[in-house]
């Protein structure tokens, strides 16, 4: 399977996820109360497990972003350069999230004293503006709600060249020691949530970023994984073996939605320390039958719309929430299905030229400052070698 089938299976897998979560918050801003969730019908529980969406995320990341890592400790490819990985995910999530964020403050002053309308001190604005919300109870899931997880992703983003780093120096050339070193990642998360367990934290450090490390791991393994097969010159998996991985991180997913359906402590030590971590090993297993497998089971996921989808989603993200938002507000929402026709339209609209006039124009010219950065680095070491040589 090419390369490009691959990264459209991911595209798709994007999407499907993007739209799980917008089906979630298009039950959750229709209700009287939109913090306070009863689930009292099956129709309401899978609505609100497709929450777990979110979890694919950040495994995904885990999994995109320490690839060049992975590699480089495998010795296989060249050390990333910090200075244009940072420039290329800072062009990667600011220029699009502040437009979302501008855009969130005019729609919601325009939605009124609606469930739903979450505002913030103007004293607090600067919190958001350095990605900072998750960190005050003030800012949590407030303004839009949608952006605690892209500030647990930018933590994870200033976390992994140190962890690249310490791969390549105690693992370099060791694919044990490099998943050791990953592993005691979701060690440390889970000792995280012990800890909020036995002390009683509360909702700010659930919300921080060590929480979530065990579910970006899931995602690094595979990519320690898959460089380790393309390093070894591996065949792709046979239909068999991908069918079964497909199988094998399908169940995981609907597993983990049924223990958090069917538990009757959900303020239990296994939810609050394990939350969703059988989730994330499922999605790990679903990209590693994308990118390492033919592709069998999971082929639809590549159709044209889904993928597109996948490419405008952090757009698509940033806006659904303040859309629904104004649209409650301004008496736009019919009710039940029907305001996903409503609001699911617009979101995409914004989300396509979010991708094509701010998120697009920013990647390509951050790469090619990055090329312009690498070249001079180059050309200095070339100086040096040759002085020295002299």
């Amino acid at each position: 399977m090419r390369t490009v089938s691959r990264d459209s299976i991911l595209d798709g897998m994007r999407g499907l996820s993007a739209l799980a979560v917008f089906a979630v918050h298009v039950w959750i801003y229709q209700l009287p109360n939109t913090v306070a969730l009863r689930r009292d019908s099956w129709e309401k529980v899978l609505l609100f497990e497709l929450r777990v969406a979110f979890v694919m995320f950040f495994v995904l990341s885990g999994y995109l972003l320490y690839r060049a890592f992975a590699r480089a400790a495998l010795g296989s490819g060249t050390r990333v350069a910090t200075g244009s990985y940072l420039l290329r995910r800072a062009a990667r999530i600011l220029p699009g999230y502040y437009v979302a964020l501008a855009g969130a403050l005019v729609l919601l002053s325009a939605a009124g004293d609606v469930p739903g309308r979450r505002p913030v001190e103007g004293s607090d604005l600067p919190l958001f503006f350095v990605l900072g919300q998750n960190y005050q109870a003030d800012t949590l899931l407030r303004l839009n709600a949608a952006t605690w997880t892209l500030a647990v992703e930018a933590a994870f983003y200033l976390m992994l060249p140190v962890a690249g780093l310490l791969a390549f120096r105690l693992a370099r050339g060791s694919v044990p020691r490099q998943a050791a070193l990953i592993g005691s990642l979701v060690v440390a998360g889970l000792g995280w949530n012990l800890a909020d367990y036995l002390l009683g934290w509360g909702a700010v450090p659930g919300h921080a970023p060590p929480a979530f490390l065990p579910y970006f791991a899931c995602g690094m393994l595979v990519a320690v994984a898959v460089e380790t097969r393309a390093a070894r010159g591996a065949p792709p998996l046979q239909g068999r073996a991908s069918v079964a991985l497909v199988a094998l991180g399908a169940g995981a997913v609907v597993a983990n939605g049924l223990w958090h359906a069917l538990d009757r402590t959900p303020g239990g030590f296994a939810m609050e320390v394990f939350a969703d971590l059988g989730a994330a090993i499922g999605f790990a297993l679903l990209i590693a039958a994308a990118v390492a497998g033919s592709g069998a089971g999971l082929r639809w996921l590549a159709a044209r719309p889904l993928a597109w989808l996948g490419t405008i989603t952090y757009g698509l993200y940033l806006w659904h929430i303040p859309l629904l938002v104004f649209a409650r507000g301004n008496g736009l929402l019919p009710g039940g299905v029907a305001s996903t026709f409503v609001v699911l339209p617009a979101a995409i609209a914004l989300g396509a030229l979010s991708w094509y006039l701010v998120e697009r124009p920013a990647m390509r010219l951050a790469g090619r400052r990055a090329r312009t950065r690498s070249g001079r680095q180059r050309a200095a070491r070339r100086r040096r070698r040759a002085a020295v040589a002299a």
